[in-house]
């Protein structure tokens, strides 16, 4: 253990030395690193200032201040200091997961070895971090970096000399003796950072460094290019009995009261209730059901705090990053309702959507959408007969302009769509319904429930209270074959 003066001064010379004499690019001549002092260079000194710890002022230095005592008691009875830092983590919940499992082991060793977690305060990692302190009683402090004296907010503030353009995670990283690596995207500012890093452990003890670098099978990972720069890999944590387990974790309040938060849905049971009847799927049957196509889900489900969410993916094992569009239909079997949300609409109105195009001829014409990564229609989802949502309070869209929506009153703005510029939405017929579905409420004879044909969904959508219509598409390779070039696939029930 060291006093807090003792890190503060560590960390400035660390900072000053790194930044001041070369060590991100070539060697400065003359100086030499060898401890926490260098004969060439004055430390500034520590004094207290209105109850804070602070490194002396100095325009052209480094400086550290300390935001309140208990984080002074906290660099006093550290054991030793982890820097976390990862790239940007996208929206993709597997890899979230992974993220989630080298972050846990991060902080679950912090607790049991007596370390504090450094991480740069508005960094990619810092929410999640923050909760996995919290989730494992792990010490955490937040730092904050910037040219101004001081700023209310993270734990430690370093200010940066004037005229010195640097980013928060290469400042971090400068201060750290060790480094966990969350998630290393390829080709990206924390792998440049890191590699800068592992190259000035030649310049001394004061700038030796352990890097440890999460290890996916990721084909963006810079992992392998770490290790083989000298970094330590880290593969993923092997998960005992279905995943980590923290006691004490409590769970927001849901409001739907859905058990399925977080979690993986089965609907177990033995027999699939299979839809003899076919006219429904037809274009002879046009706009007497109404069609709600489910999709994966990039993050929380609808109705699920993104605290929640999280702590699902922190504490959870693999099966809750697994939010597939089969994974949304089947929550939505187990809670028996389709939750309004407003991700595809007017954020004032949330809104459960279908569309009046019969099914087969919905497949038909859907296309991926290359700005949001997804095809706009999958072939999982629910029908409910249009009398049945009519009486529910659903109406079909309102297409128009703009300033068109100002003029419908207050309680038919749910309704309202732009017809589009580059697509015109007004193909897709759509019904809205100013609240969320309840199915358990309708007579079962207006549902119908339907997904593709494969393994996985026969064994999950069974003994259900609607009957199931599975479908199947004819490839490319096929249409070239029955010489219909102009489709794009063909869609039929099983």
């Amino acid at each position: 253990m060291s006093s807090a003066k003792h890190v503060m001064r560590i960390w400035c010379e660390r900072l000053d030395s790194y930044f001041f004499s070369g060590i991100t690019g070539s060697d400065a001549p003359g100086i030499t690193v060898t401890g926490i002092t260098s004969p060439e260079r004055t430390v500034p000194g520590i004094f207290e200032d209105s109850g804070s710890l602070a490194t002396e002022s100095s325009p052209g230095r480094f400086n550290i201040r300390l935001d309140s005592e208990s984080t002074r008691l906290m660099l006093r009875s550290a054991c030793s200091f982890t820097v976390l830092v990862s790239s940007r983590l996208g929206h993709d919940p597997h890899r979230h997961w992974e993220f989630g499992k080298f972050l846990m082991r991060s902080a679950r060793q912090a607790r049991c070895q007596g370390t504090v977690l450094l991480i740069a305060d508005g960094s990619a990692v810092e929410p999640w971090a923050r909760r996995a302190a919290q989730l494992t009683k792990a010490n955490l402090l937040r730092v904050g970096f910037g040219n101004s004296a001081h700023q209310v907010g993270p734990n430690v503030w370093v200010r940066i000399p004037d005229g010195k353009k640097i980013t928060c995670d290469e400042a971090i990283i400068a201060m750290a003796n060790r480094i966990d690596a969350l998630h290393v995207r390829r080709g990206g500012r924390i792998e440049a950072c890191l590699k800068r890093r592992i190259d000035s452990n030649s310049h001394g003890s004061l700038f030796r460094c352990n890097v440890n670098v999460a290890v996916t099978p990721k084909p963006t990972s810079a992992a392998s290019y770490l290790v083989k720069a000298g970094a330590i890999g880290w593969p993923l944590p092997e998960l005992q009995d279905g995943g980590d387990s923290v006691a004490g974790v409590r769970q927001p309040c849901d409001p739907h009261r859905h058990e399925a938060v977080g979690k993986r849905v089965f609907v177990t049971s033995q027999h699939l209730g299979l839809c003899t009847t076919r006219d429904w799927l037809h274009e002879n049957e046009s706009g007497q059901w109404l069609v709600h196509c489910t999709r994966a889900s990039k993050g929380p489900w609808p109705g699920e705090t993104v605290t929640a969410y999280r702590d699902a993916i922190l504490t959870g094992d693999r099966r809750v990053a697994s939010r597939t569009p089969l994974d949304s239909l089947c929550r939505i079997i187990q809670s028996g309702e389709i939750l309004a949300s407003a991700l595809v609409s007017c954020r004032r109105y949330p809104v459960v959507c279908l569309s009046a195009v019969p099914l087969l001829q919905l497949l038909r014409q859907r296309c991926f959408r290359p700005h949001v990564q997804r095809w706009d229609y999958e072939p999982y989802g629910v029908a409910v007969r249009r009398r049945a949502i009519h009486q529910f309070g659903g109406r079909s869209v309102i297409y128009g302009e703009p300033v068109e929506a100002k003029k419908l009153p207050a309680c038919e703005r749910f309704r309202y769509q732009a017809k589009g510029k580059t697509n015109d939405w007004r193909k897709e017929k759509e019904w809205r319904l100013a609240c969320s579905l309840s199915l358990t409420s309708l007579n079962p004879c207006d549902v119908r429930i339907f997904a593709l044909d494969s393994a996985l969904a026969r064994s999950r959508l069974v003994n259900l209270p609607w009957k199931v219509t599975i479908l199947q598409h004819v490839s490319k390779r096929t249409l070239k074959k029955i010489g219909n070039d102009a489709l794009s696939e063909i869609w039929k029930a099983v």
